[in-house]
């Protein structure tokens, strides 16, 4: 593939040209399945030097633009890593999408629930641990927090289980002992 290299305020050295089309061929043939069109253009404003690359595949593109205030080859490698990162980020997207995994595609359905009687706590066991009294399955439904804190207002239970609509996790709304209301949401 041919890399269309253009220089503003700046003359484009064999060097330079060099270093691009070698880097850009190695990033080219390991994350690129088919590339339409590159074009790197190379500017000098003041003190600053700013490399720009567009790479143009049949999947995806990927564009950078990155600065470096001692040289141009500095420029260039920041922006080359820049292009791979996001080249590879890219990729496994495309490749999780056609394999059919999603972040979403696989929500919880039921959960199983420990509920301990605290009455039953009491008691002696042999390990005088705490025992599991009962267990149960809860449906996780998608919900928004106001709607949790309805259906909690009118249920007899102390918690909902739920997962938030606005960002996709699993979440707790619960029943405090000044009667407001707590939600625990997890952060990962």
């Amino acid at each position: 593939m041919a890399t269309e290299i253009s220089g503003r305020n700046f003359e484009v050295t064999h060097e330079i040209r060099d270093l691009l089309q070698k880097k850009l061929s190695k990033v080219e043939e390991k994350l690129f399945d088919d590339v339409i069109d590159v074009r790197v253009v190379l500017q000098v404003e003041k003190y600053r030097n700013i490399c720009e690359i567009i790479i143009v595949g049949k999947d995806h593109d990927v564009k950078t633009i990155q600065e470096s205030d001692a040289s141009m080859p500095d420029a260039i490698n920041a922006a080359v890593d820049h292009v791979k990162r996001q080249a590879q980020k890219n990729r496994k997207k495309i490749r999780d999408h056609r394999n059919g995994r999603s972040k979403t595609s696989a929500p919880a359905v039921e959960w199983a629930v420990q509920v301990l009687d605290p009455d039953r706590l009491a008691e002696k066991t042999d390990d005088n641990g705490p025992r599991i009294i009962k267990t149960s399955n809860l449906s996780i439904r998608p919900m928004s927090i106001e709607h949790a804190a309805l259906l909690l207002d009118d249920s007899k239970n102390e918690f909902i289980v739920f997962r938030d609509v606005d960002t996709d996790k699993v979440s707790v709304i619960y029943k405090r002992r000044d009667n407001n209301l707590g939600l625990i949401a997890p952060e990962f």
